[in-house]
């Protein structure tokens, strides 16, 4: 867990170079590196001497295991010390090798596939036969070889070192190419060693770079985060999470990248750092939230403006946008990295028809969200009856409807079934019927019935709830149980309250009404069954 971790923050920032996919994945796996792992290659030369320096391949393989190792006391035995300039010690060999593997290290990605492995060398090479190049350097538009020579050997005759030429050149190249002065430092007081395949001074100076990038940052949006919270406008709560989430750790990752441009690390660790696993996350983090902040925003100012079912869209409709938004941001990543992304998708063509059979009803309820947001049956607060359920629209979501019932229980209904059903919304009703029929004892009169029909008549009218038109009071026939009077109106609201209220002023207007003219209400009996 701890290695992993620490490889999480080596990976923290991008730089300029572009690392290869497959030398990023080495380091994660015991396979060897390029320059500083372990070499394992399968020798096809049946070495004589001790430290396989009989073939170029042999040599340049044994001093990069040695430096590797960090016994730079071995490495210098693959240098060819003779003839130096006269600056030059011999008794620095081993710094010499320390310094050359380190310019290795910093600017060479080498394959020892590509170096010979006989003991004369590339014939055709434009070099005298005893040298071989292994690499190049460039310094200030002046392109440096590194050569490997061969050298005379009291035991084997003739053996293969790095050139003295090259040697001589080390200190110079080094001044330009090496290490400075704080990884210098570090590297004396950090015990030796490595974890993935980095050196364990490099994981600790960029620690140190994170960590300062991170405590230069912090208080700025530690400030700006708790001003916003102490301010009143809508969106300060949220803009302040924004700011001491995904802003800080965007900002503090960027200045980690600034603060890395000058930084000397090896290959491998620019490879590593390069991958930008954190900054990447970090920038869709930050791209997220300002997408919230957006639907928050444009949320709200919808809603202000009475425009609830818009209000509603914007939820649904931006996280489909986040969601597509990181769809490709990982796959443009992916290209930039040197993944082949298009390969990759059309390799899952297959699999991709597997995934939808798979996602058949998420698609179903995404299909059926778009329905009820163009054909917009009902709306966010809007009351509706569908499939024996009756109650308040709360949310529209991308998978589900949220009905809140009258009593006040959450039903979530699937989107693609909803689209299908019957709906009935009563918030769209631009008034409410009033009808009852009214059962009269069969001692009623002709003239009382006539004045009862008349009375009600007169009270409908009346009422300044009820419409004019249509309004209806008849005698609709004899039934088995009473003389059967057939009222008829609308009350004109649309409010469930304001409609009972006024059912009740007129039933108990119509059964003064009854009373007043000397005639009963009768009902029908029960059966035995329980029904009427």
């Amino acid at each position: 867990m701890i290695n992993v971790l620490i490889l999480l923050l080596v990976m923290a920032l991008p730089g300029t170079a572009s690392a290869n996919s497959a030398d990023v994945l080495q380091l994660l796996t015991n396979e060897p590196l390029n320059t500083q792992a372990l070499p394992a290659v399968a020798p096809e030369y049946q070495y004589r001497d001790k430290l396989q320096r009989d073939t170029p391949r042999g040599a340049l393989n044994g001093f990069l295991t040695a430096a590797y190792q960090q016994d730079y006391e071995k490495a210098a035995k693959f240098l060819d010390t003779r003839f130096l300039p006269q600056q030059l010690s011999k008794a620095q060999e081993a710094e010499y090798a320390r310094q050359l593997h380190a310019i290795i290290e910093r600017n060479l990605w080498l394959n020892l596939d590509d170096i010979d492995d006989s003991p004369d060398g590339f014939a055709n090479d434009a070099l005298p036969a005893f040298r071989d190049q292994f690499g190049s350097i460039t310094i200030q538009d002046r392109e440096i070889p590194l050569l490997l020579q061969r050298v005379p050997d009291a035991q084997l005759d003739k053996i293969w070192k790095i050139s003295n030429a090259t040697v001589a050149q080390v200190p110079v190249l080094y001044e330009e190419l090496g290490y400075g002065p704080l990884s210098e430092w570090l590297i004396a007081v950090i015990p030796s060693g490595h974890l993935f395949k980095v050196n364990l001074w490099e994981i600790a100076l960029l620690l140190i770079y994170l960590s300062s990038a991170f405590l230069i940052v912090w208080p700025l949006t530690f400030v700006s985060a708790w001003v916003l919270r102490k301010a009143s406008f809508p969106i300060s709560q949220d803009l302040a999470a924004v700011i001491s989430g995904p802003l800080f750790a965007f900002l503090a990752l960027s200045l980690d990248q600034l603060l890395l441009q000058n930084v000397t690390l090896t290959a491998a660790s620019q490879a590593i750092v390069n991958y930008g696993v954190l900054f990447f996350f970090s920038s869709l983090w930050l791209g997220w939230a300002a997408i919230g902040l957006l639907q928050h925003g444009i949320k709200k100012r919808l809603a202000d403006n009475g425009n609830k079912h818009a209000a509603a869209m914007v939820r649904p409709m931006l996280t489909f946008v986040r969601i597509i938004l990181v769809c490709f941001a990982i796959i443009l990543w992916m290209e930039y990295r040197g993944f082949n992304a298009t390969a990759l998708l059309a390799g899952m063509g297959v699999g991709g028809v597997a995934l939808a059979l798979a996602s058949k009803q998420t698609l179903e309820n995404f299909i059926g969200t778009m329905t009820l947001y163009s054909a917009a049956p009902l709306k966010v607060g809007n009351l509706c009856s569908f499939g024996g359920i009756r109650g308040t629209i709360e949310e529209i979501g991308l998978r589900s409807t949220k009905v809140r019932t009258i009593d006040r229980t959450l039903i979530f209904v699937p989107n693609a079934k909803l689209a299908e059903m019957e709906i009935e919304n009563i918030s769209e009703r631009e008034k409410i019927r009033f009808t009852t029929d009214l059962r009269l004892e069969y001692g009623t009169s002709t003239a009382q019935l006539r004045c009862i029909i008349d009375d009600i008549k007169a009270l409908l009218e009346s009422h300044e709830k009820v419409n004019k038109s249509p309004l209806r009071v008849t005698f609709k026939g004899f039934g088995a149980y009473g003389l059967e009077v057939n009222i008829f109106a609308y009350v004109g609201t649309k409010s469930l309250p304001d409609y009972q209220y006024a059912a009740q002023e007129l039933n108990l207007g119509i059964m003064e009404i009854v009373e007043k003219h000397g005639s009963q209400i009768v009902a029908a009996p029960f059966d035995g069954a329980g029904g009427k």
